[in-house]
Parts: structure tokens; C-alpha cells; sequence
């Protein structure tokens, strides 16, 4: 699965076009979807891994695949996200980028 896929599973659950209007296609339908991807593009571009759209998820590094996972989880529109020891695992590199990509999260309104 690509990691606009990953992302566009959160975005997803937010949306209200049931089977039948993705079946048959209809106009709400297709709006939806165009936001979806527009707001998917959007969180892989706040994450910093627009550049990987196209990759398969499991080959990211371990970093990015941390970014990938959050970038999910935003995509839910969720009201609070706990994040536990997001920089576990990461070297000294990936620990400071991540250190700064959460405290610029915290302004994202």
C-alpha cells in the first residue's frame, strides 16, 4: 500500500458518501473524493513526506514511516492526539527533527 493510500484510510473515516453513492458514483461522491485527496496531499505535506507519495509505506525509513503513521491518525480529524514516545527507536537525527516537526504540530489549528 502507497502512502498516499495510508493516509487517504484516515482521511476516509470522516467521509459520509456511503456504498451506494460510491457505487454509482455521484456527484457528492466525487467532491468528497477530490477533497479527500486534497486534504491527504495536505497532510503528507505538513508531515514532511509529500516527497514518498508514491512509495510503498513499508519501505520508508523508520522516521518517516513515524510521520506516515501520524499523518494517519490527523487524518481523522481527531479533536486531541496522544502520541506515545513518538521518537522511540530514532537516532539522534530523526529524534531532533522530530522534536521539531511536534512542536510546530502544536500550532497546526
Amino acid at each position: 500500500m502507497s502512502v498516499f493510500e495510508n493516509v487517504m484510510i484516515g482521511v476516509d473515516a470522516r467521509n459520509r458518501s456511503g456504498f451506494a453513492g460510491a457505487l454509482f458514483h455521484t456527484p457528492h461522491n466525487r467532491q468528497e473524493s477530490k477533497t479527500s485527496e486534497k486534504k491527504a496531499i495536505d497532510l503528507l505535506r505538513f508531515c514532511g513526506i509529500e516527497r514518498f507519495t508514491n512509495e510503498v509505506a513499508k519501505n520508508l525509513p523508520y522516521g518517516d514511516q513515524r510521520r506516515l503513521e501520524i499523518a494517519r491518525a490527523l487524518g481523522t480529524v481527531p479533536k486531541l492526539l496522544l502520541l506515545d514516545e513518538p521518537a522511540a527507536g530514532m537516532n539522534p537525527a530523526e529524534r531532533t527533527g522530530c522534536a521539531t516537526w511536534c512542536a510546530r504540530s502544536g500550532t497546526r489549528a
